[in-house]
């Protein structure tokens, strides 16, 4: 019988954590193997809820694992690597402060089991947001898939062992690196190949927009402006090296890109750069 397992990231989410893991309960089935809730470096009642919501749930199947460092690189390494079983049909990545559509997890097992050898990941469609028809175009168009919800064939997972693949600690933009990588199997040429990255019509996921005018949401809000677009600076120079040649964390490269952060930045505006400069100091005082 297929199997299929899932991982959800989980950093500081008290607000969202329930009904994520309830959407997750509610949307699975019969095959659904291990359901691991990865705390990594939660400060708040993360990890207190996951334990409650499993017993509250009767949630066999979940288990919640805490990390000490709070970095959701070295949590994806650390499922992927130490965590992941090999014999699972598909591994699900999702984040959690989203719910899924009816059936997603077991609809989308079958698409990747039905789907070509080619096939290394499908990816859950956007199904809200303010820009939802944008990010639909580029899962169907551009082969972009989210780090919200998206499936990934154990024939690559093995892959991704067998060559050491890992993200650096402390990269901001993981979701385009992650398509690169499964477009290209690894090979992080300029052009995709063909039938690496599928998707479902109607077959997602849903969130809760944030906006910059709601005092709840102000500081998550701009936090993730600041994670993209230093994301896309550390993007420039990874893209400059094989995988194989990557850091193990960004350490070096945030100080560079500090170094000369005003040539990096001189399209971005003024505020843009002011956040990216702040989320640069931050990181750099931690290392």
């Amino acid at each position: 019988m297929n199997q299929y397992a899932i991982v959800m990231f989980a950093h500081n989410e008290a607000a969202n954590l329930a009904a994520s893991v309830d959407a997750v309960h509610k949307t699975t089935d019969h095959q659904l193997d291990q359901f691991i809730v990865l705390a990594n470096g939660c400060t708040d009642a993360t990890v207190e809820i996951a334990k409650e919501l499993k017993e509250r749930l009767d949630f066999s199947q979940m288990d919640v694992v805490e990390l000490e460092r709070a970095d959701k690189c070295n949590a994806w390494n650390t499922y992927v690597h130490y965590m992941a079983k090999s014999a699972m049909a598909c591994h699900f990545f999702v984040d959690a402060d989203v719910r899924f559509s009816t059936g997603a997890f077991p609809k989308m097992m079958k698409g990747l089991d039905d789907a070509s050898s080619n096939v290394n990941v499908i990816g859950g469609m956007p199904l809200s947001g303010r820009n939802v028809t944008y990010y639909q175009q580029l899962l169907r168009e551009r082969s972009c898939f989210f780090g919200n919800l998206y499936g990934m064939h154990p024939r690559f997972l093995d892959r991704l062992r067998e060559t050491g693949f890992r993200l650096p600690i402390g990269l901001n933009w993981i979701d385009s690196f992650l398509t690169k990588a499964a477009n290209t199997d690894l090979g992080f040429g300029r052009e995709n190949l063909p039938e690496r990255v599928i998707s479902l019509e109607g077959v997602g996921f849903e969130f809760t927009s944030l906006s910059p005018l709601r005092p709840s949401d102000f500081r998550l809000y701009w936090n993730r402006i600041a994670r993209y677009e230093l994301g896309k600076l550390q993007e420039v120079t990874l893209d400059e090296l094989p995988p194989s040649e990557w850091p193990a964390d960004m350490d070096e490269i945030n100080a560079d890109i500090a170094t000369t952060f005003d040539e990096r930045t001189r399209n971005l505006g003024w505020f843009k750069r002011y956040l990216v400069r702040q989320r640069l100091a931050k990181l750099l005082a931690h290392r």
